[in-house]
């Protein structure tokens, strides 16, 4: 089956714990113990790589800012499709909106979106304590879907899909100044995008938020190290040809095993 978010975001939140440590780690410790995590997460998740991930999906989540996608999105505009896809009362907007307050301590979008998320699911969870295991809302097509509290069950062949999709809609050069329009010609994207967040518990609520925006600040993921574990020969061959798609195109014509043991 394909690999889930939920795997890529273990390894970003044990990131996030060396890197947003107060009082800091050494540089030199903080990059031992990224490495460590990242050692520790492939020997755990090496044989699901292997035979079931997509290697360019794989690559460009773990990466974002090394994609070419172009998604016409800033976190003003990522913040309106996140209320619209939630239904967010206007309480929570203001709360999802903090982020842009200088000084308040509250972290970026991302870290909004999951405080935001959890805070709904504990009130609802409050209601429906008494009478229910698995609370249902409603979704973005006035379906319903169940909430999970831990992990979904969304991978990331399904945001590279979403992503891949969003972008091929979004002309490369827009003017500066045009706002996102939330409906008309770009309902449909919006609308995928926004059905990606309904699905997703908090925690990978936020880390979708920082996908989208490529920016995992201040997380260092060790990309050579990634590259080595992923195939001993990917390092060499993103040197001659930066693109992870074109990169991974060679590796599969060297028909060499994917992943070192």
């Amino acid at each position: 089956m394909p690999f889930r978010f939920a795997h890529i975001c273990d390894l970003l939140e044990r990131l996030d714990q060396v890197y947003s440590r107060y009082p800091p780690y050494l540089p030199k410790d903080a990059t031992q113990k990224s490495r460590d995590a990242v050692l520790y997460w492939f020997k755990k998740h090496g044989q699901k790589i292997r035979h079931d991930a997509n290697g360019l999906a794989l690559l460009s989540t773990l990466f974002p800012e090394r994609t070419q996608r172009v998604h016409e999105l800033d976190s003003k505009n990522l913040e309106k499709i996140i209320c619209r896809a939630l239904s967010l009362p206007s309480s929570r907007v203001t709360d999802l909106s903090r982020w842009r307050e200088p000084g308040a301590g509250v972290g970026d979008l991302g870290a909004c979106v999951e405080r935001v998320v959890n805070q709904d699911v504990k009130e609802v969870s409050y209601q429906n304590r008494r009478t229910a295991t698995t609370i249902l809302v409603a979704n973005y097509d006035s379906q319903e879907t169940a909430v999970q509290s831990r992990a979904s069950g969304v991978t990331i062949e399904d945001i590279e899909q979403v992503l891949v999709s969003f972008a091929s809609q979004t002309p490369l050069s827009p003017p500066p100044a045009r706002p996102l329009a939330l409906d008309g010609t770009c309902g449909a994207r919006t609308a995928s995008l926004g059905r990606l967040y309904q699905r997703l518990p908090a925690r990978e609520s936020k880390w979708l938020t920082r996908l989208i925006l490529k920016s995992y600040s201040p997380i260092i993921v060790p990309d050579h190290l990634v590259y080595m574990l992923y195939h001993p020969f990917l390092p060499d061959l993103l040197e001659v040809e930066p693109d992870f798609s074109a990169a991974l195109f060679l590796l599969r014509g060297m028909n060499i095993p994917a992943l070192v043991h």
